[in-house]
């Protein structure tokens, strides 16, 4: 860690805060809970979730996001989480499905070019079982988030989520990550 990076480490009561917040939210998605999901956003949210790039054996394998299954923002998440919340607008998730999240590996650092925001990196888990499905399906992703604290408690500026696998084997992404 370099003596830069020490320096923005958020001090342990802000980052049990932090976890706090990330496992209230799993709690929020795993029911299904959209409305109060979105209320955690800001309105100048970008999010985007997308796949690791591969590359060849010994050559430096990118974790970013090339073209993104999801680029929204403020008025497309409303949208998103309308339909995803709304049974009767979705036929994919009728019967919904039963989701568990996990969050893990939760590092946070201030952020360098914002007030009171803070940058966080973690790992996700995603259990979904599906009526319809004999096997339940596992997705893992890597999250970077731009967190700004207000008040007491925070919201999401910025995620990009990229998920572990480059094939999906779920027949829709009717979930958020």
């Amino acid at each position: 860690m370099t003596t830069e990076t020490a320096a923005r480490v958020v001090e342990d009561a802000l980052y049990r805060r932090l976890c706090d917040f990330y496992y209230d939210e799993a709690d929020l998605l795993s029911q299904r809970q959209y409305v109060k999901w979105f209320a955690l956003l800001t309105e100048d949210i970008h999010y985007r979730v997308g796949f690791p790039e591969f590359y060849e054996h010994g050559t430096r394998r990118q974790i970013g996001i090339g073209n993104p299954y999801f680029d929204d923002n403020h008025v497309s998440l409303k949208v998103r989480t309308n339909l995803l919340g709304n049974p009767t607008t979705t036929t994919a998730e009728n019967p919904p499905s039963v989701y568990n999240y996990f969050v893990t590996n939760i590092r946070a650092r201030r952020a360098t070019d914002e007030a009171d925001a803070i940058d966080v990196d973690s790992r996700l888990l995603i259990y979904r079982v599906r009526a319809s499905e004999p096997v339940p399906f596992i997705l893992g992703a890597r999250r970077k988030d731009r967190l700004r604290i207000e008040g007491d408690g925070f919201r999401i500026a910025r995620r990009d989520a990229a998920i572990d696998q480059s094939i999906i084997q779920s027949p829709n992404l009717s979930f958020l990550l």
